[in-house]
């Protein structure tokens, strides 16, 4: 997994990937108020989005199995 950390910037390019190997798609989920405000919450006390908070955290349990 790539680390944002110690990152530099590059510019982004529409078709061409920034952090990872392969483009995000946009996918939909169901999820309660307080599930929802909470990953707001975590994801800006962690400086990124929600979507980027929930794939360094997805990708972090990949990496445990």
């Amino acid at each position: 997994m790539s680390s944002a950390e110690g990152r530099k910037t590059r510019k982004r390019m529409r078709g061409i990937p920034v952090h990872y190997n392969e483009l995000k798609k946009q996918h939909g989920i169901f999820l309660t108020d307080t599930a929802w405000k909470w990953l707001q919450l975590s994801a800006k006390d962690s400086g990124t989005s929600v979507g980027e908070f929930l794939e360094r955290w997805i990708r972090s349990e990949i990496d445990k199995t």
